[in-house]
């Protein structure tokens, strides 16, 4: 067999807006806007300039049944791009992209295969004019499906090798998102998957990159730029090297125009306002060495010390994080800071105070027996609350890691208050 080589990418979200991010500044919302597009030339410029014979997207090119305009165009550009170098592009249509949503307003080239949402089609896999194999694929119909699509997959045994694209759920539903989790799409297992006699399966849907299974191959590339606070780190694509045994090498190439990144600030050893803006400045300028591309970042404040109280008023943090918003706009390799988060601690032993017969004590009995960072209680709570019930579809931004913050605040300023501002050392 002659060995090849392959793009594997997908979940582009083409023209996806970040989730829950504010306005930060002209230059930084230009760079967010651009930002899924940026990614997706970069996967292209990687494919022509490696000279692959394959570019495989599996599924969620667009964000959204309504293919915005601009989307469809770019897209076109960079297909466009890949035909005048002779890449062949195979991809099925996910579940923000169904097969039934897609509009014939641009004619895409004759190099881009779009696999059928009817039935699994092959596409011959042709390597130096020579067909070694099969590309197999089927694309969503309708959305989130609930077919196993790939007890459907079946490779032909004269195929030297076989490559199988899909977009769905291998095992158990990942969370996918911080809006809609939990989205099931396709749902397989490994066992399904091996018994089609594929030797690679490229596969999207889940945003995390991770290699499931290596005989076969079963590889999610992930989504190639992060959406929000969860998809953080490096986002990109990977380079499939097939040898002329079968074996699959992958390399893996970050492609996003931005990252969300964490920084976590221990304020044990911070003595004031001065100190802790030093900190924060420390942070970028060690992410700013280190990733040498634009970030959003998430700064979380833990430990217990003397500006636990400061931490604690969301009045401030707003003022570090503007300050500190202050010093990176107008940069085109920016650290931006979008929030802070204040996970401090109050300099009280909370497990002495639960032992003791006083009011403290008797607020955290009370607040054990009811939530004690429980979010199923949290939630049934909530649930009888009339005004929960006219959250409406807003109640889905109350993600479990929102309302377990919420609990471990309402403990600690509720000893807080209890003990007076002067008990706190």
């Amino acid at each position: 067999m002659q060995p090849f080589r392959f793009i594997q990418c997908g979940d582009l979200h083409l023209g996806a807006p970040f989730h829950y991010l504010k306005s930060i500044g002209k230059s930084v919302d230009q760079a967010v806007a651009l930002a899924t597009y940026r990614s997706f030339e970069a996967i292209v410029d990687w494919a022509i300039e490696e000279r692959v014979q394959a570019f495989l997207i599996t599924g969620d090119a667009y964000n959204s049944k309504d293919h915005n305009l601009e989307a469809q165009v770019r897209f076109l550009r960079a297909v466009e791009r890949l035909a005048e170098a002779r890449i062949p592009v195979y991809m099925v249509q996910g579940n923000h992209d169904p097969a039934e949503s897609w509009r014939a307003q641009i004619t895409l080239p004759e190099n881009v295969h779009v696999f059928s949402s009817k039935q699994v089609q092959r596409f011959p896999l042709m390597v130096n004019n020579l067909e070694i194999g099969g590309i197999y694929g089927m694309s969503c119909g309708e959305g989130n499906e609930t077919t196993n699509f790939a007890k459907q997959y079946k490779a032909f045994e004269s195929d030297d090798f076989s490559i199988a694209v899909m977009h769905g759920t291998v095992g158990a539903a990942t969370e996918n998102s911080e809006v809609k989790i939990n989205t099931s799409v396709g749902p397989c297992n490994v066992s399904d998957l091996t018994e089609a006699a594929m030797d690679y399966w490229a596969i999207g849907h889940i945003h995390k990159r991770q290699i499931v299974n290596e005989e076969p191959y079963v590889v999610y590339a992930g989504n190639p730029q992060g959406l929000h606070k969860k998809e953080r780190g490096p986002k990109g694509a990977y380079l499939v090297s097939v040898s002329n045994n079968g074996h699959c090498e992958l390399e893996f190439k970050e492609t996003c125009a931005i990252r969300f990144e964490r920084a976590t600030i221990d304020i044990s050893s911070l003595k004031n306002e001065a100190d802790m803006m030093e900190m924060i400045r420390h942070k970028k300028d060690m992410l700013r060495n280190n990733l040498k591309k634009p970030v959003l970042l998430e700064i979380v404040l833990t430990g217990t010390g003397a500006l636990h109280r400061l931490c604690a008023q969301e009045d401030v943090r707003q003022m570090w994080l503007a300050d500190s918003q202050e010093e990176d706009k107008g940069r085109s390799v920016f650290i931006m800071p979008y929030v802070i988060v204040d996970e401090t601690s109050p300099a009280i032993d909370l497990e002495e105070r639960r032992k003791l017969s006083d009011m403290v004590g008797d607020y955290l009995s009370a607040y054990d027996e009811t939530i004690h960072h429980d979010v199923t209680n949290i939630r049934a709570i909530l649930a009888e609350r009339p005004e929960f019930k006219r959250l409406g579809r807003y109640a889905d931004f109350l993600s479990d890691e929102v309302l377990s913050r919420a609990a471990r605040r309402a403990e600690i300023e509720g000893v807080t208050k209890l003990m007076g501002a002067n008990d706190e050392d």
